[in-house]
């Protein structure tokens, strides 16, 4: 019953930002002030009436024989205002690279007193919320809040030809979050809406929530820990090493379905830590027969996991499951130890914000020992934990507790 009616809530959410993406309108960039630094284009702009998401809502509902109270619904809901935006920010050598991401409001604000910057979870690139235009982990747009969400590095306007994303890169994921923040300033400003004060709230769940700490210490670094007002991280992967040992070490590794975060996680080490390695050092023989190059910079992400099989010693070179000496593999253990460069937990610099952590303990993909881990690194963090089932439907639970609608849903859970 759990999960019938999450699905359903899950799909309802889905909707709202199927419905968005397929309204992106072109809009041609205007001149901006000398005085941006980040602010470098504007994508696209769009304004969706709740009228509109409400009519688009029923009839998706009805689809699915799901009977809403129509006047409920509208009342959770506001008109909202769109942009996809370019800005500056850094890639892997330290260069200068055109990042994109995306500014939603409820319609005609006029000024805001905090920006809530959202990191999403893993997507294909071909879902980057600049293309998507509204993607649902946006939907506390609703509840009044000004949002702003960075495409990650290798997505969107920064995608590579070959498809590369430094994936759970706490640096590069940091950066390119934190000068998201400062082009959307930009951008509000551009339209003449006041900043009240420079507030902020953080929010992430899955690898947002890797993507929410690594941004909280990049913006503590940049010395704005006085700008962060609540930060709250779901599902988190906060101890790379340790994620990797538990499929590794588990009594069936064959058994994992997501095979794809593997070398998605290998890969993101690699190039964000610009390592040099051999495909052959990492990889199982019979993956690199196939050609593992072509599989992993022509295909989407979501269609990794059926093309590499659920076999991960078909995927992984033996020497990844010879801990602790993996054999000597120097490419291995090139690889391992980017993972403990980028884990959270073993961040020089603690972070000085109080943090909510929130993890389900039957978190099938993101083990729940991640959140303990941080949690007792952190001393200023508190833990709650998820009462859903599984990653997934963790994810919505963490959103509707943060838009303190989980005390009203949860008693007909």
């Amino acid at each position: 019953m759990i999960r019938n009616f999450t699905s359903k809530l899950l799909a309802l959410l889905l909707s709202i930002a199927f419905f968005t993406a397929c309204n992106n309108d072109d809009n041609t960039p205007g001149n901006f002030s000398e005085d941006n630094h980040y602010l470098t284009g504007i994508i696209t702009e769009r304004q969706i009436s709740k009228a509109e998401i409400v009519a688009q809502i029923m009839e998706y509902a009805g689809g699915l024989n799901i009977d809403l109270p129509e006047t409920v619904l509208s009342s959770l809901l506001c008109d909202v205002e769109v942009a996809a935006i370019t800005y500056n920010t850094t890639g892997v050598d330290g260069t200068p690279v055109t990042a994109s991401g995306v500014i939603a409001m409820p319609r005609g604000t006029t000024s805001y007193d905090h920006l809530l910057s959202i990191q999403h979870g893993t997507l294909d690139m071909e879902e980057a919320p600049s293309i998507q235009l509204f993607y649902y982990e946006m939907m506390p747009v609703v509840s009044g809040h000004v949002v702003v969400m960075a495409d990650y590095l290798g997505y969107g306007s920064s995608q590579t030809p070959d498809r590369q994303h430094p994936y759970l890169h706490a640096r590069l994921t940091g950066s390119t979050c934190a000068d998201m923040i400062e082009a959307a300033r930009e951008y509000l400003r551009e339209k003449s809406i006041t900043e009240e004060n420079e507030a902020i709230e953080l929010i992430g769940y899955s690898q947002g929530g890797q993507a929410t700490i690594a941004t909280l210490l990049e913006l503590e670094n940049r010395g704005k820990a006085d700008e962060i007002r609540a930060v709250h991280a779901g599902g988190g992967a906060y101890d790379l090493e340790s994620i990797l040992q538990s499929f590794l070490e588990n009594e069936t590794p064959t058994s994992y379905s997501r095979s794809g975060y593997l070398p998605y996680l290998i890969r993101g080490m690699i190039y964000g830590e610009r390592l040099s390695v051999q495909d052959e050092n990492l990889y199982a023989s019979e993956l690199i027969d196939r050609g593992v190059n072509q599989i992993f910079s022509t295909l989407s992400l979501s269609q990794w996991h059926s093309a590499l099989g659920s076999d991960i010693t078909q995927i992984l070179h033996p020497d990844f499951f010879a801990a602790p000496s993996f054999n000597g593999n120097a490419d291995v253990l090139a690889v391992i130890a980017a993972l403990q460069k980028n884990s959270l937990v073993n961040a020089t610099a603690k972070p000085q914000t109080t943090i909510q952590l929130y993890h389900s303990p039957k978190d099938e993909l993101v083990p729940y020992s991640n959140a303990v881990s941080a949690h007792q690194v952190w001393p200023s963090s508190t833990l709650t934990d998820l009462t859903m089932p599984s990653h997934v439907f963790g994810g919505v639970e963490f959103m509707l507790r943060y838009m303190n609608l989980w005390q009203i849903i949860s008693p007909f859970l």
